[in-house]
């Protein structure tokens, strides 16, 4: 009975989690477009949206449908290396749950807990699913910081003209960004240096009274230890498929750095590169990705009319704006639901096959 009392508990203060998250995500996209709207004249603004051409902001959202793709072809390459079954179906669930759970959450901190969540659903061991999720998550963070470094020093003079309203802004991203990836490879790799954080963290939350069991937790920390260098081992046997997953993801970056650019030439616009656009779009994504703010709602919208205000005239920005995050993040946004709601209902259609 207590358990299903605290069962009942932990699902109840789940829903209202997110049910907070979600009130808070209105109300900054509330505050967001008040803020970027108020001047502008709608009936000229929507009148811009609706000459834009079809096929480029179709190919926007082909781009930002293989983002989703690409890391559910990452968690089944991963999982099927740690001797799991399971089906494209089923991780390109797992993508969108991710999506979802990042977007309402502040600094995407749901997604991937809720990923394990969805994985341990499907009956795929838990150091399995969290093995794939830190593999996936280090490679993209590290391929994500070397995009945007490459893109920087391939555009210096061009992104120097415009990164000074937002310079501290990308030097929190970088720096965010390099803890968080030399975190989990410690976590992979290290097992005597996770052993002692862990060990003084347990001991941090036996003190608080946040654990009653200290030695059932220690116990069950240290297995999940010994996995994950079982998993290291794992991963330094199979360096080729690790190459493969950084191949894809640079691919999943791309795609969704794109975004812009099939805005940009939606717009009918010419003069910057393919690399130029999605370039800046890289440094755009580090300087919001690490910032306490659910979907990154209100920073993302700033950084791109101050970053792109170069490659779109003023008259088309803050159209170019609400297209570019409007196919990037919202309608995913929309569609993670909806997949969400299906999961719900129809479970047996997300399952392997």
């Amino acid at each position: 009975m207590d358990k299903n009392s605290d069962v009942t508990n932990n699902e109840k203060q789940d829903k209202k989690k997110h049910f907070i998250y979600i009130i808070i995500l209105f109300i900054l996209m509330g505050i967001t477009f008040f803020i970027l709207l108020k001047d502008q004249d709608l009936y000229n603004l929507f009148r811009t949206i609706g000459k834009l051409n079809v096929i480029m902001v179709a190919c926007g959202l082909v781009s930002a449908f293989l983002f989703i793709c690409s890391e559910a072809l990452n968690f089944k390459i991963m999982l099927t290396l740690v001797g799991e079954k399971s089906s494209f179906l089923q991780t390109l669930k797992y993508s969108f749950v991710g999506f979802y759970f990042s977007s309402i959450t502040p600094s995407a901190s749901g997604g991937q807990p809720m990923q394990i969540y969805y994985m341990k659903k499907d009956n795929i061991n838990l150091s399995h699913s969290s093995l794939t999720i830190l593999v996936t998550i280090a490679i993209y963070q590290i391929s994500m910081v070397c995009y945007a470094l490459f893109a920087f020093l391939m555009n210096i003079s061009l992104v120097i003209e415009k990164i000074k309203s937002i310079y501290g802004f990308i030097i929190f991203g970088f720096a965010i960004n390099i803890i968080l990836v030399s975190s989990i490879l410690v976590a992979i790799f290290s097992e005597k240096v996770v052993f002692e954080i862990v060990k003084r963290v347990i001991a941090l939350l036996y003190k608080v009274k946040i654990i009653k069991d200290i030695q059932k937790t220690q116990e069950n920390i240290e297995k999940q230890i010994v996995e994950y260098k079982q998993g290291a081992k794992l991963i330094r046997k199979n360096i080729k498929v690790i190459i493969k997953i950084f191949i894809i993801t640079f691919f999943q970056l791309t795609a969704m750095y794109s975004v812009p650019f099939f805005v940009y030439k939606a717009f009918g616009l010419n003069g910057f590169s393919f690399w130029q656009v999605i370039g800046l779009q890289s440094i755009l994504n580090i300087a919001v990705s690490s910032l306490p703010l659910p979907g990154s709602v209100g920073a993302a919208e700033g950084t791109f009319i101050v970053l792109f205000k170069t490659f779109f005239p003023a008259n088309m920005l803050t159209a170019a704006m609400l297209v570019s995050r409007g196919i990037s993040y919202y309608i995913l946004l929309i569609i993670s639901y909806l997949v969400l709601i299906v999961i719900h209902f129809i479970p047996q259609k997300f399952k392997t096959v």
